[in-house]
C-alpha cells in the first residue's frame, strides 16, 4: 500500500448515546491517523457525541430526514459521497447499510464494511430482503458476537463467507476512575443509606425493564433501602413509571434520564443489573466490569461472550424476575463474591475487549477487505 492515507467514513443516524454510537466514538479514538483520514455521517441527527468527535478533529456531516420515510433518501448520500470522495464505508445498521451501498453506486469507494448491531429476528421482511440484496455489495458484513453472526446467516441469508465476526471494545480507563460515592450521590439527589443497583440504556421493550422493576420488589424485601437507578431515555418512560408507582417502589427507583457522566455513574452502583430479552454485545456490561462493578444479566443474545456465569458474574433467564431478584440479593450480601467477579471480569475485559483490539480488527478489514479472516 502507498504512503497516501484513505478516506475512511463511518455511516451511522446519529452521535446519541448508545452501544453503537460507543463503538463508532472508539474508532475515531483508536484508528491510526497515519493511515486514515476519519469522518462520520449521520442519517438523521447529530447527538451527544459530536462535541468529543469534533474536539478529536472527526469531521460529522449531518443529512436530515423528511419526516416521513424517505425511500430515495440514498440521493443525499451519494451526493456526500461524491464530495467527501471515501476510499471505505464503513455502515452500521439497517438504514446506513441500504443508503451507504446504494449511495456509493459509481463513486470512489472501493471497501465497504458493515456492522450489524443486534435487532430482535425476525426483523420486517421488507428489511430483511433488502440488506440480503445490498449485502451482495459488501466487502464484509460483521456482527459483533457470534449470536449477532449467526443470526445474520440464518435470517437474512447472507453468505457465510460474507459474514466475520469482531467483538465490541471499549478504553477501560476512561471508567477506571475514582470518585467519592456519598457526594456523587448528593449530586444526584440521593442518600448513601443502602445498595445501589443501576442499570444504563434506553427505555424500550428489548431491555425487558419491566422485569427489572419487578425483581425489585423482591430486593427491597431484604434491602429496604436499596435503589435502582435507570439511566436512558425512551418511549417506555412514562409506563415503567406507571410501574413503580403501582408497586409502591417510587423512594427506591429513580429515573434520571440521559447522563454524560456514565464513567462516574458506574462507581456508584453496588451492582450493575442488565434485564435485556435482546442483546448483540452490550457495551455497558464492558464499560461496568471496567469500573469494577459486579453483574447480573440475563443470558440472552452475545452475553455469555462477556459474562460467564458463576466466574465473572451470574447470568439468568429472560423474564424472570425471581430469578433475577435471587441473583442480585445473592451478590449484595456476599463481599467476597462480588470481588471475585470484579477480578475475573477485569481479566476477561483485558484480554479481548478492548477498543485497541476491536479497531486492530477493524483496520486490518479497511486495508485488506475480502482477503481477511478476523478474530473473535
Amino acid at each position: 500500500m502507498n504512503s497516501k492515507k484513505l478516506n475512511l467514513m463511518q455511516i451511522t443516524h446519529d452521535m446519541a448515546h448508545g452501544g453503537l454510537q460507543n463503538v463508532i466514538l472508539n474508532i475515531c479514538r483508536c484508528i491510526d491517523r497515519d493511515k486514515f483520514n476519519i469522518s462520520v455521517l449521520c442519517l438523521r441527527n447529530l447527538g451527544a457525541f459530536v462535541p468529543e468527535l469534533e474536539k478529536m478533529g472527526v469531521k460529522v456531516i449531518l443529512l436530515p430526514q423528511k419526516e416521513k420515510t424517505d425511500y430515495f433518501s440514498f440521493h443525499g448520500v451519494h451526493k456526500i459521497i461524491k464530495k467527501e470522495k471515501p476510499d471505505i464505508l464503513h455502515t452500521h445498521n439497517t438504514q446506513p447499510f441500504i443508503d451507504g451501498i446504494i449511495g456509493s453506486f459509481f463513486t470512489s469507494v472501493k471497501t465497504i464494511v458493515h456492522t450489524d448491531h443486534n435487532r430482535m429476528f425476525p426483523d420486517k421482511r421488507r428489511y430483511m430482503f433488502a440488506e440480503w440484496v445490498v449485502s451482495h455489495f459488501a466487502t464484509k458484513v460483521i456482527g459483533v458476537s457470534d449470536y449477532t453472526s449467526d443470526n445474520l446467516n440464518k435470517y437474512l441469508k447472507i453468505s457465510r463467507k460474507k459474514i466475520s465476526t469482531i467483538v465490541n471494545g471499549i478504553e477501560p480507563e476512561i471508567f477506571e476512575k475514582e470518585i467519592d460515592k456519598t457526594k456523587k450521590l448528593e449530586e444526584l439527589g440521593i442518600k448513601n443509606e443502602g445498595p445501589v443497583i443501576g442499570t444504563i440504556g434506553r427505555l424500550v421493550v428489548e431491555k425487558g425493564y419491566h422485569t427489572l422493576i419487578d425483581a425489585m420488589k423482591m430486593v427491597v424485601t431484604q434491602f429496604p433501602k436499596a435503589k435502582l437507578i435507570f439511566v436512558g431515555e425512551g418511549y417506555l418512560k412514562n409506563k415503567l413509571m406507571r410501574q413503580v408507582e403501582e408497586f409502591k417502589l417510587s423512594k427506591n427507583v429513580i429515573f434520571l434520564g440521559s447522563r454524560n457522566d456514565a464513567p462516574e455513574l458506574y462507581h456508584v452502583f453496588d451492582l450493575f443489573a442488565m434485564s435485556s430479552i435482546s442483546e448483540g454485545l452490550p457495551m455497558v456490561l464492558l464499560e461496568a466490569m471496567a469500573a469494577s462493578c459486579p453483574i447480573v444479566s440475563t443470558d440472552v443474545g452475545g452475553i455469555k461472550s462477556i459474562v460467564k456465569n458463576g466466574l465473572n458474574g451470574i447470568l439468568v433467564k429472560p423474564n424472570n424476575p425471581e430469578f433475577l431478584s435471587e441473583a442480585i440479593i445473592k451478590i449484595l450480601k456476599d463481599s467476597d463474591l462480588k470481588e471475585k467477579y470484579i477480578t475475573e471480569s477485569k481479566k476477561i475485559l483485558n484480554l479481548r475487549f478492548t477498543a485497541s483490539v476491536m479497531t486492530n480488527n477493524y483496520e486490518k478489514l479497511y486495508l485488506n477487505g475480502k482477503n481477511i479472516t478476523t478474530q473473535n
